[in-house]
C-alpha cells in the first residue's frame, strides 16, 4: 500500500466532509504535501482556501507561513518571502519565536534574528523573546549582544533547566562561542 496516496485520498475525502471547514484541516494537507514533496500544485490550492476559503479561511501566522512553505517548495521563494511578511506580525510570541528557530537550523542566521528582533518589539523583555535575541545575535557571531540578551533573560528562566542552560551560554558568548551548536 502506497502511504502517501493513501493519506490524500483521505484528506480529499476530510476536506469535503465536516473537517473541511476548519482551516486546520486545509493547512494541514498542505504541510503533508510540503513534508513528503508531492502534489504540490494541489497544496498550493488547500493552503490558498485555508486563507481565502469561504466560511473557512483565516488569515492568520499558520494559514500564510504555510502558503510560504509550498510557494518555497515550488522555488517561488519571492512569492513566499511576500507572503511571510505578511505572516510574521499576525504570529504570536512563541510562533515568532519557532519561525527564527526554524530560520536558524536552515543557515538564515540574518533573517531569523529580524524575526526574533520583531518578535522583541511586539512582546518586550520577556523570557522567550530575550532568548531569540541571543540566539539570533549569536548566529551573526555578535556575541557582545547575545551575551546582553542571555542575561536579561537569566533571571526571567522559567524552570531550573532555562536556568543552568543559560548559566552554560553566558561564558561561551563571553569567549565569542556560539550557543547555537
Amino acid at each position: 500500500m502506497d502511504y502517501v496516496k493513501t493519506q490524500l485520498e483521505s484528506f480529499r475525502r476530510q476536506l469535503r466532509n465536516d473537517e473541511g471547514f476548519e482551516s486546520d484541516a486545509w493547512v494541514q494537507a498542505a504541510n503533508f504535501c510540503v513534508d513528503h514533496n508531492t502534489n504540490l500544485e494541489e497544496a498550493l490550492q488547500w493552503s490558498d482556501y485555508a486563507i481565502n476559503g469561504v466560511f473557512v479561511g483565516q488569515k492568520n501566522f499558520k494559514t500564510l507561513s504555510c502558503r510560504a512553505n509550498v510557494l518555497n517548495k515550488l522555488n517561488r521563494t519571492a512569492e513566499a518571502d511576500t507572503v511571510m511578511k505578511q505572516a510574521m506580525p499576525l504570529a504570536t510570541m512563541q510562533e515568532l519565536h519557532n519561525y527564527g528557530r526554524m530560520l536558524l537550523r536552515q543557515k538564515k542566521n540574518a533573517a531569523a534574528l529580524e524575526a526574533f528582533k520583531l518578535n522583541a518589539q511586539k512582546n518586550p523583555n520577556q523570557f522567550t523573546t530575550n532568548m531569540g535575541l541571543m540566539r539570533g545575535y549569536s548566529a551573526n557571531a555578535d556575541y557582545k549582544n547575545a551575551a546582553k540578551y542571555a542575561k536579561l533573560a537569566l533571571p526571567q528562566a522559567p524552570d531550573k533547566v532555562n536556568k543552568e542552560a543559560l548559566e552554560k551560554y553566558i561564558p561561551m558568548l563571553e569567549k565569542g562561542q556560539d550557543v547555537n551548536q
